[in-house]
């Protein structure tokens, strides 16, 4: 699995976490390694016979049993002998995980305990390669021995700011790849597991803007690239031996908007997950003809989730799909006999007049920007009914659209749900990125207003309806357009939300600055840049005038968008809708609410799973108030 080439565009700048086989609510699916299969449940982590019945499953870890309260399990690595189980676990309250490593004799005891890691790997029965995380930083690379003479040695160190080291294994085992990578460069050294103690090998000297992850088969190297053009992912291959990048042969190449999702590479087969203007589908690839098979998946699916496949002779690709109104249902594709699979699993049906409208706006320099609408079948007279429209557009991070379970309770009593697919984002590929970041950053600005202007010109709903949702560096485009179309929404929830872009950017001893600089431009040497950022930074453009209701939930524990700069943007809206309150013209107009809930437990847009339904009843009671919904 290409994990830490796909997690370099996701996981260390701004926004949460996610593709590390890592999920809010814990392991997704279960992990078959051998004889045995592995399964999270309710904070324990249980083995079971391989095809045997579940319910004689032993409990190996219990996250209570251990003092983690309010945690979650992220990772699972089982080594090659299956003596010995590495598991992450990570508070809410925390950026950091602790990783436990059990021995599994007949009474699973801990061997170990390592804080602050990010990703670990064996690299032999007894030899555990890993990674340090401070600050939000992962420089550091580590070997340890689980032999009768243990020690510790650090085996690699980044020395650019600008980069995060993970690590990864290749399918086979053969290798451990050291993947250090920046939001646009990236660079690879291989462990020979055979041989741990041996010093890395350099597969390619980072080259900038060349991204590339690497597996191996069949003493070659399968190599997922940005190198040559089209800037687009490609998979290519060269032989172990002349790894340099100018024996790189094109195995396949995406064809253009289309996003990667994930790719997995199996004994002779590699299979892709890809989204093209919002649909999904999988490219299966012959590794020995280099044949491509298209399989088209469920129109109605919006979200993939791929589940963990350690086996590499595994005969079925199993993940699962999901949308906004549809919860998670399992698929497996087989590799045999070519064909697509649900999965039946006992669960309570649920029944939902749901339609789905796929529309798409003209943004100001013609572009054409994918919506996605979800409303009740049976609603009539669309244009009274109250619009909840998600944005986010950054980092090439798709807009979630995974299940939520107040969405049904919200098409249910007549909303209609609006997913911008805005520019910053990753929906239509790398190219949809590049064409929303750093000095384009104002295209994601205007495709949300178009998107917007759309949805009320065709009968979705109307101004004094709507609010606007965004959470984390979603929060720059909504409190963009907060500043500038005020008159476009009557509400705004903001989740964790980046609002003062440009005094971040200027204060490098924030943990994050020199490393988002590839996201948002460098404003302490570039005079241009900085006057881009400020023509659109949500903090530096409020003035007084009518503004919409807004509702912001920030965290206390948040390190990657610091609390002092929620709180000066709220003293300076609230400052500029009294200003504009108390002038003589608009004396008796009432004046909307800001609010800020700052929540003592959480980490960035991450918080309990208590809390989490609070806040979520607390976003739907304010939507309700301030859109004045109680007669409707």
């Amino acid at each position: 699995m290409l994990r830490p080439l796909l997690r370099a565009l996701h996981v260390q700048l701004r926004p949460p976490a996610r593709l590390c086989r890592i999920h809010r609510a814990g392991l997704r699916g279960q992990i078959r390694f051998g004889n045995f299969v592995y399964f999270e449940e309710n904070g324990c982590i249980l083995r079971s016979v391989a095809d045997g019945d579940k319910g004689s499953a032993e409990v190996l870890l219990s996250t209570e049993d251990l003092c983690f309260h309010d945690a979650f399990i992220q990772r699972l690595r089982i080594s090659p002998d299956e003596r010995y189980m590495a598991t992450s676990i990570k508070s809410s309250n925390s950026e950091e995980s602790t990783c436990i490593i059990m021995k599994l004799d007949k009474l699973p005891v801990i061997e170990r305990i390592i804080p602050n890691v990010f990703s670990f790997e064996w690299a032999t029965n007894n030899v555990l390669f890993y990674t340090s995380q401070e600050n939000l930083v992962c420089h550091n690379v580590f070997l340890t021995t689980l032999t009768n003479t243990k020690h510790t040695e650090l085996v690699y160190t980044e020395q650019d700011p600008r980069f995060f080291v993970d690590i990864c294994c290749t399918k086979d085992r053969r290798f451990l790849t050291i993947n250090s990578n920046s939001k646009t460069t990236s660079e690879v050294w291989l462990v020979d597991c055979s041989h741990p103690f041996k010093s890395p090998v350099l597969v390619q000297q980072r080259t900038k803007g060349v991204i590339y992850h690497i597996e191996h088969r069949n003493d070659e190297l399968y190599i997922l690239t940005t190198y040559e053009q089209p800037a687009e992912y490609k998979l290519m291959k060269t032989p172990l031996g002349s790894c340099g990048m100018e024996n790189w042969q094109s195995v396949y190449t995406l064809k253009e908007k289309t996003k990667l999702i994930d790719m997995e590479m199996f004994k002779d087969q590699c299979v892709m997950f890809l989204k093209y203007y919002n649909h999904l589908y999988l490219n299966v690839i012959s590794l020995g003809s280099h044949s491509v098979q298209s399989v088209e998946l469920p129109a109605w699916a919006c979200a993939f989730e791929l589940e963990p496949h350690p086996e590499y002779n595994t005969s079925a690709c199993y993940f699962q799909l999901a949308s906004p109104v549809q919860p998670p249902k399992r698929f497996a594709y087989s590799l045999v006999e070519n064909h697509l699979i649900e999965q039946v699993e006992q669960e309570v049906p649920i029944t939902l007049n749901c339609h789905t409208v796929h529309l798409t706006a003209k943004s100001k320099d013609e572009t054409l920007v994918p919506i996605t609408v979800f409303h009740n079948t049976n609603s009539k007279e669309l244009h009274r009914k109250p619009l909840l429209v998600h944005v986010y557009g950054a980092y090439g991070i798709d807009l979630n659209m995974s299940f939520k379970a107040e969405n049904l309770m919200l098409i249910d009593n007549g909303w209609i749900l609006a997913y911008c697919h805005v520019r910053g984002g990753g929906e239509l590929g790398l190219g949809w990125h590049r064409d929303g970041c750093k000095h384009n950053k104002l295209n994601g600005f205007y495709d949300l207003k178009a998107c917007m202007m759309l949805l009320h010109e065709v009968g979705f709903s109307q101004p004094k309806y709507t609010a606007l949702i965004g959470a984390s560096a979603g929060g720059v485009l909504a409190g963009a357009l907060c500043n500038a179309d005020p008159e476009l929404f009557g509400a705004m929830v903001l989740q964790a939300p980046f609002l003062d872009v440009l005094n971040t950017m200027l204060d490098i001893h924030l943990p994050l600055t020199i490393e988002e600089q590839e996201e948002w431009g460098d404003p302490l040497t570039d005079d241009k840049c900085m006057e881009y950022i400020k023509s659109y930074c949500p903090y530096h453009n409020i003035k007084p005038q009518h503004y919409p209701s807004v509702l912001i939930t920030a965290y206390e524990n948040d390190e990657r968008i610091p609390l002092t700069g929620v709180l000066r943007y709220i003293h300076k809206l609230r400052k500029a809708v009294m200003d504009h309150a108390s002038s003589k013209y608009k004396q008796g107009s009432p004046a909307p609410n800001i609010i800020l809930n700052v929540q003592t437990g959480g980490s960035h847009c991450a918080p309990s799973w208590e809390d989490s339904l609070n806040e979520v009843a607390g976003h739907l009671a304010f939507l309700h108030r301030e859109l004045k919904l109680e007669g409707k």
